[in-house]
């Protein structure tokens, strides 16, 4: 862990602060902050001094620390990010697009693509993406959509694929990548859920397995990083200059140590505990099993594949369907946390979603399945969420895009009530969440068929951002 060790050194060191962060590691710090927290977090809290280093020009410890990454998740190439997974996404569409070129993209990506999209000013394809309306799942795109779209394109794009999905699905992404590459189209995939997935053969295969140009990662989302921690993977060197031009735009200039720290660990600690994850996936397995005992309570394991588009699935994701309890997934939600101190990772109208990995899961797993019979046994079946109709958003129609994205954020807008915005263009996403799909992007006509289904979400009990404050951001004079 070469950075690491050289914070280790330079604290070893003895120097007095004069320099910032403020709290002169920790000497400038509120007392009662600094005992809980403790010396060493706020000594590792540096910046760029004689040895540490520079994020944006490696040429000493964070280049080593970014090489061994490298070599350990098979790129040519990695980035540390301090800004989630989101920073390696922008940069590689402000790198890899431009005003007026095309990017392909599923339906369901997720808003950071958007948001590239609008700073890079490309013009966005979106793929449909179909779901499963038993398990209330969201699938994937498949090969043959995409084959269809880039011959029809006839040009040179930028694909971004999502691999897994928050479900923790994962469709032909080795397909899907080889048919990109034989239209010369680059491929960004956004695998924020699966830094671990080259730990086991139990899990997925990962995206540079598969031969994608570019891989952003959630060092986060499942390994030891702290939050914002992320990884950037690159197998396309023709213009690295360009992705780190990129990420100083989309990045602090001072960024946090404690979280590059946490990114060497983190990858030490994936090499270090690849039998633990083996056993997590193996726990996973079991659990679903288990699980599905439970009147009432599915947690699909091969029924995952019937789910339009997907091939695998990962193991420690586990997903509850509690639709035949006669309860929503947020209500399983709120029941386990009111009653049991069990916390999920999310929430929808049909299951909940659950996060297991080699942190002392197995021993937790007994908690976990009384708290699931518990619940099923409170529950009254007075009603019946089996035949209760849910909205889906990946039923509608994908709107006209009539303007860029980028045009849309930029253009003047007006806040109008939805059933005022009937064939306006939308100068915001509206994505309800979850799962967290756009019905509306920036610069689409706003159709009778998104009214319909905001209206049906809320009656539902769904949410999406900006749906508290009553209306729609709407370009002015469209």
């Amino acid at each position: 862990m070469p950075l690491l060790a050289g914070l280790l050194s330079h604290i070893a060191e003895g120097y007095r602060s004069y320099h910032t962060p403020g709290h002169k590691q920790g000497w400038g710090a509120l007392a009662e902050w600094r005992q809980l927290l403790g010396d060493e977090v706020f000594q590792m809290d540096l910046t760029e001094l004689p040895g540490l280093d520079n994020l944006h020009d490696p040429q000493g410890i964070i280049e080593k620390g970014q090489q061994e990454a490298a070599v350990y998740f098979g790129a040519k190439e990695t980035f540390f990010l301090v800004n989630g997974t989101t920073a390696g996404i922008l940069a590689v569409l402000l790198a890899k697009s431009r005003p007026g070129s095309k990017v392909v993209l599923p339906r369901n990506s997720h808003q950071a693509v958007i948001h590239g999209i609008i700073l890079s000013g490309a013009h966005p394809v979106y793929l449909p993406v179909s779901s499963h309306a038993a398990l209330g799942l969201p699938g994937h795109i498949t090969a043959t959509d995409l084959e269809s779209c880039l011959a029809a394109l006839d040009e040179e794009a930028l694909i971004v694929l999502l691999h897994p999905s928050y479900y923790g699905l994962a469709g032909e992404l080795r397909q899907q990548v080889l048919t990109a590459h034989r239209y010369n189209c680059t491929v960004l995939v956004d695998e924020a859920h699966g830094a671990h997935f080259g730990t086991s053969p139990h899990f997925p295969l990962t995206a540079l397995e598969a031969g994608a140009d570019f891989a952003a990662q959630g060092a986060h989302k499942v390994l030891g990083a702290f939050t914002q921690s992320a990884y950037l993977h690159c197998q396309d060197k023709s213009d690295l200059e360009g992705i780190r031009d990129a990420l100083r735009m989309v990045q602090s200039s001072s960024p946090s140590y404690l979280l590059m720290a946490s990114l060497d660990v983190a990858r030490c600690q994936c090499r270090l505990e690849e039998e633990k994850w083996d056993t997590a996936a193996l726990l996973g397995e079991r659990l679903r099993q288990e699980i599905s005992r439970i009147p009432g309570i599915l947690a699909p394991g091969e029924e995952l594949q019937e789910v339009p588009g997907v091939i695998e699935y990962d193991p420690t994701r586990l997903v509850i369907n509690v639709r035949k309890l006669g309860i929503t997934g947020f209500e399983a939600a709120e029941w386990l946390c009111r009653e049991r101190k069990i916390l999920v990772e999310m929430a929808d109208f049909q299951n909940i979603v659950l996060i297991l990995g080699p942190a002392g899961v197995e021993k937790a797993a007994g908690a976990l399945l009384e708290g699931l019979d518990a619940m099923a046994a409170a529950c009254t079946n007075s009603r019946s969420a089996a035949g209760h109709f849910i909205p889906d958003p990946l039923q509608l129609p994908i709107p006209r895009q009539v303007i860029t994205p980028r045009d849309a954020f930029f253009a003047e807008h007006s806040l109008l009530p939805p059933a005022s915005a009937l064939g306006k263009t939308a100068a915001e996403v509206i994505a309800p969440y979850p799962p967290g799909v756009p019905v509306l992007c920036p610069g689409e006509r706003v159709g009778e068929e998104v009214l319909d289904f905001l209206q049906e979400w809320d009656a539902a009990g769904g949410v999406w951002p900006g749906k508290s404050r009553g209306s729609i951001k709407i370009v002015t004079g469209s």
